[in-house]
């Protein structure tokens, strides 16, 4: 009888979950749309949105050999709690923050490596990623000086991406 009760019990919280999970999701895309239509929720998000956007536009270029900077980078970048997946692709590294975005490039060139954001979702008002993207390009940053990797700074600028239809998603201008 209890195994029955256990059952029912976590078939009702199950169901209840779900429509929840599914109100709250719809109550977020109702409110973030009240904001981006009306002045005070843009004059809100501004300041914030700005700050991050330029977050998102730091770039890093490592003065090494590919190899040592492919292997110091995807060692940082495991290391943080919300990278979901370091691979490989032809000549490059490509890190997901949080399963999907925003998504970060590593070009491996032969005499020095430039890592920076290429995309990212722009959701409530702000780009997504990009304070774990600070945190990652300060993490990248700290391991080459220990290591004795020259790193500069840079910046890019970002555009929304119109072929994208089902979500906001910013790439780099260019």
């Amino acid at each position: 009888m209890k195994v029955i009760l256990f059952l029912a019990l976590v078939l009702i919280v199950g169901f209840g979950w779900y429509f929840m999970k599914g109100k709250v999701t719809r109550t977020h895309e109702q409110v973030r749309d009240r904001a981006l239509e009306g002045g005070f929720g843009r004059a809100m998000t501004a300041g914030p949105a700005t700050k991050h956007l330029a977050m998102m536009g730091r770039t890093l270029t490592l003065a090494a050999e590919p190899e040592r900077t492919g292997n110091l980078i995807a060692s940082t970048a495991m290391a943080d709690a919300r990278v979901t997946d370091v691979r490989p692709e032809s000549k490059a590294l490509v890190i997901q923050i949080d399963g999907s975005y925003p998504v970060v490039r590593a070009h491996l060139l032969p005499d020095r490596t430039v890592v920076g954001v290429e995309s990212f979702n722009w959701e409530m008002g702000f780009p997504q990623g990009g304070q774990v993207w600070d945190r990652l390009a300060t993490a990248i940053t700290n391991t080459a000086a220990h290591q004795g990797i020259p790193v500069a700074e840079g910046a890019r600028e970002f555009v929304k991406d119109e072929a994208v239809l089902d979500r906001e998603v910013w790439a780099v201008k260019g």
